[in-house]
């Protein structure tokens, strides 16, 4: 215990000395001057990154693939100047004549995606072709968020599974990039 004192005491006394020679300035260990900026490259990202919000994204219809059962791609591109993130699954919703179409989320675990300034994330919407409802729109909302974005539906007729327990229409979870 003597030892460690003695070396903390001559510790000290080296710093308090160090910043007193030559040119009559403040000590080191008492300088007011900012500290260097942390190596980055070595340490992990400590800046909180925040939820997209409706404000920050730009929905837009991407590709549609498949003959069957079809996928098509709500693309979610980050018109802000800084990263955000999205988890789970936004809102979908069919419109056309009569009732709204909510389709149902799809069994998949979400992840959290980090979205860059001008970057995209995506949601994949599955449907089962029909022949007796086209819708006109498809109604988007972001994960987490109430404001939703009215899009044209160009795609073609849906089968409307509304009841159905284990329907071929639902939503996936959003994921990085666009498809």
């Amino acid at each position: 215990m003597t030892t460690r004192r003695a070396t903390l005491a001559a510790g000290l006394l080296l710093l308090l000395c160090a910043g007193c020679g030559g040119g009559g300035g403040t000590p080191a260990a008492l300088s007011t001057a900012p500290a260097a900026a942390p190596d980055t490259a070595r340490q992990p990202d400590t800046a909180r990154v925040g939820r997209c919000t409706a404000a920050s994204l730009q929905a837009s219809v991407g590709t549609t693939l498949g003959d069957d059962q079809k996928d098509t791609t709500i693309v979610w591109r980050n018109t802000s100047d800084r990263a955000c993130t999205m988890t789970g699954f936004g809102g979908v919703d069919l419109r056309g004549s009569g009732p709204a179409y909510s389709l149902p989320r799809s069994s998949e675990e979400p992840t959290t995606v980090t979205v860059k300034p001008g970057g995209t994330a995506h949601t994949v919407i599955t449907w089962l072709p029909g022949t007796d409802w086209t819708p006109a729109d498809v109604v988007v909302t972001a994960p987490d968020e109430t404001t939703s974005t009215t899009l044209r539906w160009e795609q073609g007729p849906v089968l409307r599974q509304d009841g159905a327990t284990r329907p071929g229409t639902f939503i996936h979870p959003v994921a990085p990039g666009s498809v």
